[in-house]
Formats: structure tokens, sequence, C-alpha cells
């Protein structure tokens, strides 16, 4: 038995928040990631600091913004002398190993250079782009659930999995756990579901599931999010239910993971941790994907489970008796900088700000999970959008995501935004121009611009108060 928990992250791709019915989402089912929840706890104030694939997946690994790690924009590579979330703890006696999607290694830069082609996938990692993992199954982009190719070791050889991806990747990881013989290890399984992708003849065009799921959801009886137009009903309706309905394959390959914590004995010594890259529209505000300020796309899971001795090791600042890790709904704010060292806290691994000579900008919210009134806490969220070469275009600005506002300065009119978010939680009023708020959104200005300069030295050139 292992003196430190083993650590296992479960990372999810395009899975909202509200998308679970732990979190209050109607229409679907999700009792495994709900048993998490129910057995740990679960945090509402998860957002994503950069909500798309790559930006946001550096902070991830680094615990650094990207302004900082030099994924700037979507389609930038995580340098192969950044320090990562695997090396702290390799440093620390674990046994890291990584599986599924990585998508920081560049947009199909092996398929550009060698001609081969996979039906889009991006297989290839180079060993020296893995982010310091030591054991590797995993690819850079598929967006293809029944041909995804994956690598392994240090040859260009691409190995396909066998059936629907998220069901293979679940497999892979529980046939490399059960075989790993270091204690404690830190494992992290990257699904690529629910984005969107091809593969298949799906039900709802971009979402292929297994054909057991095809017919869960019937678009008429799905119930749509308050702040979804009238003319996009009908079709974030069909989007949803091909939505759903990976998140309830999803939801099942969770399911077989804690089985498998619970058969082998490992459940009473592994932290588990449930979480995503960014969220999703799905019609909400007339839009579909991610990309944009609102609380849809950058509203995140954040849930963990740990086990009952290494809770009682964890430095809350409170008694044992009054300490609470199962069943708890914590409003805590937090972000994706925040996931590397909030992890080594709760293992009991030590980080300063110079973690390996890495400045780590994310803080450990260790204690504060376990419902401590002390340590280090955020009284709200930064967001960036620096501009893309991809779908959304060029629309650069920066965000505050507090517990009641969300407000949002940017070069473009349409992303100026102020909500209060109390008193209108579906974004429907914009008060940015309001003059009654003319004083809140001077404060929250204030604020907004202190945290530019703090993590990117400099203003834009967009951004004044106007």
């Amino acid at each position: 038995m292992s003196a430190r928990p083993n650590l296992l992250w479960i990372v999810a791709d395009q899975l909202r928040a509200q998308a679970l019915s732990v979190y209050g989402d109607p229409n679907v089912h999700t009792p495994n990631i709900d048993r998490i929840a129910r057995e740990g706890v679960r945090v509402t104030g998860a957002y994503s600091n950069y909500p798309v694939c790559m930006p946001y997946r550096s902070s991830l690994f680094t615990g650094q913004y990207p302004t900082t790690n030099g994924v700037r924009l979507h389609g930038d590579f995580l340098s192969p002398t950044a320090r990562t979330v695997a090396h702290h703890f390799r440093d620390h006696g674990y046994r890291t190993s990584y599986v599924g999607k990585w998508h920081l290694a560049g947009e199909h830069g092996f398929n550009l250079v060698s001609g081969h082609g996979w039906g889009g996938e991006d297989f290839w990692v180079h060993p020296a782009m893995r982010g310091g993992f030591e054991d590797w199954a995993g690819f850079n982009l598929s967006n293809n659930y029944e041909q995804t190719y994956y690598c392994t070791g240090e040859r260009v050889e691409a190995k396909r999995l066998d059936g629907y991806q998220t069901d293979a990747l679940t497999g892979l990881s529980l046939e490399y756990l059960a075989s790993c013989e270091q204690s404690p290890w830190f494992h992290v399984i990257a699904y690529e579901t629910p984005h969107p992708g091809s593969g298949g003849t799906p039900r709802f065009p971009g979402y292929p599931v297994p054909a057991e799921y095809e017919n869960r959801f019937d678009p008429a009886s799905i119930t749509l999010r308050e702040n979804v137009p009238t003319d996009r009903a009908q079709a974030a309706r069909e989007q949803l239910c091909g939505y759903y309905a990976m998140i309830e394959n999803l939801d099942d390959n969770v399911g077989r993971i804690l089985d498998w914590l619970d058969a082998s004995g490992r459940a009473k010594d592994t932290i588990v941790v449930f979480t995503s890259d960014h969220g999703e529209m799905g019609g909400s505000q007339g839009l579909r994907n991610k990309e944009v300020p609102y609380d849809e796309s950058i509203a995140i899971p954040f849930i963990v489970r740990v086990p009952e001795r290494f809770a009682s090791q964890i430095d809350t600042g409170a008694t044992t008796s009054d300490a609470a890790w199962a069943g708890v709904t914590n409003d805590l704010l937090m972000t994706g900088v925040d996931v590397f060292p909030t992890s080594a806290g709760l293992c009991g691994i030590p980080i300063d700000a110079e973690a390996g000579g890495s400045l780590v900008e994310g803080l450990d919210l260790s204690r504060r999970l376990g419902g401590s009134a002390d340590g280090p806490v955020r009284d709200h969220v930064f967001v960036q959008w620096l501009g893309t070469r991809f779908n959304f275009g060029d629309h650069p600005y920066r965000g505050l995501r507090t517990a009641r506002y969300t407000y949002v300065e940017a070069r473009d009119e349409a992303f100026r935004l102020l909500f209060d978010n109390e008193a209108d939680p579906f974004q429907l009023d914009n008060l940015y121009h309001q003059e009654a708020h003319r004083q809140k959104r001077a404060e929250l200005h204030e604020r907004l611009a202190k945290t530019v300069r703090e993590i990117e030295q400099t203003l834009p050139d967009w951004m004044s108060l106007r």
C-alpha cells in the first residue's frame, strides 16, 4: 500500500457542466459521473480559462496561462522544453502514463510532412512532445470515432483502436493499469467525446455512437435552455440528441473505470478527478460550439473523489470530523491552471511558484476543496481569447467570471458583455451599455485590466473602458 495515493485524471472534450444530470440537466442520465460527485466533491465554479482545446490543454498540463507557456492560439504546440504536471509527479516518485487525445503537438503536422493520411487523424506525437509522460498510448487528435489511430513507443507506427473510440480508450487504460506494477501512479485518460466528429452513419450527423445509443433521445422530448432562440430550437434539439448520446456512452465508460477500481481494490488508494477542457453552446445564444465567453462555453465540470484514508491527511485547517470530502457541492472558483497544483496538493506533493524552474500560475485549492476557510482562493476566473486561425475568426477578448458577474472587454462590439448571473442565469440581458450599471462595469474593468497586466504584462490596444 503506497504512502501516497494514485491519481487518475478523466478528461472529456467539449463537455459543458450543464450537460450532466448531477449539474441539473433534465435530459441526460449520467449515474457514474454522478457517483463520483456523490462520493466526492463537485465544484460549481469551475470555468475554462480559454474555451478551445489546445490553449486550455496547455494550461491544464503546465499550470500556466497560454500567454506564458506559448500556446497562444489553437494550432500552436507545447514546447518540448515545457515543464508539466507529468514531470513534477515523476520527480516525486510517480509512474506517469497517458491514454487518448493530446492535441498539443500541432495540427496535422505529421500528415503534412509525411504524406500519410488516415481519414483526418493525426496520430503521431513525437516522444519529445508528449509532455514528459513515461508510458504513452495516445494521438494528437482524431475526430473520427470509428477509425482512430494512436502511437506508442518511439517508432512512427499507426496502431488502430479496435471499435468505437471511447470504448477502446477505456479498454487501453484498464489494460495498462492492470499491468502497472509501480505505485503510486498518475494516469490520464483523455477522451475526445463528446466533441463532434465523423465515423459510421450516425442518426445525428457529427455525433457517432455505438448502435445501442442511437435512439436514446428524441428531438421532440429535449428540454432546451431558456436562452436558445426559437429559430434555433429544432437544430439545437437535433444537435443535443447526438451530444447527449455521446455523453451517456462516456458515462458508461466512466462506470467501467470505477468498477475496475473497486474490483481491483485500488479505489481505496486512488484519487479520481473528472473534468473537461471547455463547454458547448448547443444552440444557446443562437450558437453551436464553444470559443465564446458565455457560460455554456466556459462552465466545465470539476469533480474529485478522495479515498478516506488520504482525505484525513489533507491539511484543511479543520478537524477530520469537520472536513467534508463526500457528497459535497462546493462553489469554489477555479480554472485550468489550478488543476495541476490542486492535484499535487491532494497527493501531498509540495509545489511552489517555481516548480522545477517553471512558473506555476495556478493555485493549490486542495484545502478549500475539503472545506477549509484558509488557503488561497480566487475571487474571479480570467478568460483569455487571443484570436484564432480556425472557426471563430479573429475576435479577441479578455474576461472575468466572478461568483456573480461576467464581464468581457473585446475588440468587437458583439463580445463586450456584462451579465449579472444571479439575476440573469441564462445571460439574456447584457448590461454593458446600461447607464444604471456603469459603476459596476468600471469596477470590473479595473479588476480585469489589473489581471491582464499581471498575466500578460501589457493591455491589448483595444482594451479601454468605453
